[in-house]
């Protein structure tokens, strides 16, 4: 069955609920599956295009560096 016969059948299928029950638990679905980025504040969204820009210029270091600084600075 190809994705849009299984669209179409969930279409059908939520078209002939009569139980509010189960409407509320898609709709709660459907918020949970809303975009995650719309959540995030505008301080964070412009700290994370700066990252991302960061690491367009290749301004980044790896994993292991992390890790080194913070050994040191911690006295781990």
């Amino acid at each position: 069955m190809n994705l849009e016969t299984r669209k179409l059948n969930l279409i059908n299928w939520i078209s002939s609920v009569q139980e509010e029950e189960v409407l509320a638990r898609m709709e709660m679905v459907q918020r949970e599956r809303s975009d995650w980025w719309d959540a995030v504040s505008g301080a964070d969204k412009e700290a994370i295009h700066e990252g991302l820009a960061q690491l367009d210029k290749g301004e980044s270091i790896t994993r292991s560096e992390v890790r080194n600084k913070i050994k040191e600075k911690y006295n781990f």
